[in-house]
């Protein structure tokens, strides 16, 4: 993964609000959580539903922002998404996110899950890219 840890590919996103500015913030709806991210695209419209790629723009680090399903309560606060782990590669997991795919960058491959292991990801530093789809 080149600058950002983790994109989430053709995801659905509600706008819920739009804060102009530099850069354009917005709260949106996503896989069932809120969340607040910098809109990378023409300015939205409150109510939208636009098809997104949503780009966790950090390293996630086990047992604080990434956690299997079950221990969450070791996780920082924020906003959490779920999803099921497809596949790991040392530092990189491959997790589904509803209809989406993730590539997930991780601070450490010492910690070891298979395919199908639910896991939880708090999220921060979010980016969504419109599709235009």
């Amino acid at each position: 993964i080149s600058a950002s840890a983790a994109i989430i590919q053709r995801m659905e996103c509600a706008v819920i609000a739009v804060h102009p500015g530099t850069p354009t913030m917005v709260d949106a709806m996503m896989a069932g959580v809120r969340v607040q991210a910098e809109w990378c695209g023409a300015q939205p419209t409150t109510g939208d539903h636009v098809d997104v790629e949503l780009d966790i723009d950090e390293v996630l680090d086990w047992a604080h922002s990434i956690a299997v399903q079950g221990d969450e309560m070791t996780l920082r606060e924020g906003p959490l998404l779920r999803g099921v782990v497809e596949m790991q590669d040392r530092k990189l997991l491959t997790v589904r996110v509803l209809g989406g795919l993730a590539m997930v960058e991780v601070n450490d491959y010492s910690f070891d899950v298979t395919s199908g292991t639910a896991i939880a990801l708090v999220t921060e530093h979010l980016k969504l890219y419109p599709t235009g789809t």
